[in-house]
């Protein structure tokens, strides 16, 4: 904080309200998947490009006013790994006010914001801090969070998990991997959810989403098929 407000580190994104998104998910799931190549997603990076893609899609496609959203989006953690699952949630500015071009820089600049702050000093402290409370300890605070509490304010509206997985040189047996795709889980305040999947050049661009929080979800992809 301090440093934060000495201007020597970016501010976080703040927590925004809650849209029909993060709602409990309800009625069907459905799964979709669009496909890339890398050249046809304009952006400084394919999860930039999809951010921005998600952003135009979903203000257009929700019937409630959108003021402002963000996203979930994960981050691998500086430092060495002691797990496989090396990463933490960042929130990043969708910013569907804004110009394309605009809206590409902003969330650019939201995730070179973000990684700064994960390298502090006080972000690696804590997080060693965390990995030495003891298992029952962490038992008792997860036992009691309410999942039936929905909440006013959100870190995402919806989640982005990007991972660039290998390059075009993976094999299954005799054959070529072309493209790889996971559709991330919903939760009790979270119905809508991406996955950007990369194999060498091939960006699969995935959808996993409840009917209460999407609606019509080929009407949302088609959307963001014309965005992407």
């Amino acid at each position: 904080m301090r440093d934060t407000l000495a201007g020597l580190l970016p501010p976080a994104i703040r927590a925004q309200p809650a849209l029909s998104t993060n709602a409990l998910p309800k009625g069907a799931r459905s799964v979709r998947t669009l496909l890339r190549h890398r050249s046809q997603l304009k952006g400084p990076t394919a999860t930039v490009a999809a951010l921005a893609a998600v952003s135009g899609a979903l203000s257009g496609h929700l019937r409630e006013a959108v003021a402002s959203m963000v996203a979930e989006v994960t981050m691998v953690k500086p430092g060495v790994p002691h797990a496989h699952n090396h990463f933490a949630n960042v929130t990043v500015g969708l910013y569907p006010e804004l110009s394309r071009q605009a809206r590409l820089q902003r969330i650019a600049a939201d995730l070179a914001n973000a990684r700064r702050r994960s390298e502090h000093p006080a972000v690696l402290a804590a997080d060693r801090a965390f990995a030495a409370v003891p298992a029952p300890i962490l038992r008792w605070g997860v036992s009691l969070f309410d999942p039936q509490v929905r909440p006013s304010q959100v870190s995402g509206n919806t989640v982005v998990s990007s991972i660039y997985r290998v390059p075009a040189d993976l094999r299954l047996g005799d054959a070529p991997v072309v493209l790889t795709a996971v559709y991330p889980g919903l939760s009790p305040a979270m119905g809508l959810t991406h996955g950007v999947w990369g194999v060498g050049d091939m960006v699969t661009v995935s959808v996993h989403a409840a009917e209460s929080a999407i609606g019509d979800i080929d009407d949302y992809v088609a959307r963001l098929d014309a965005e992407l």
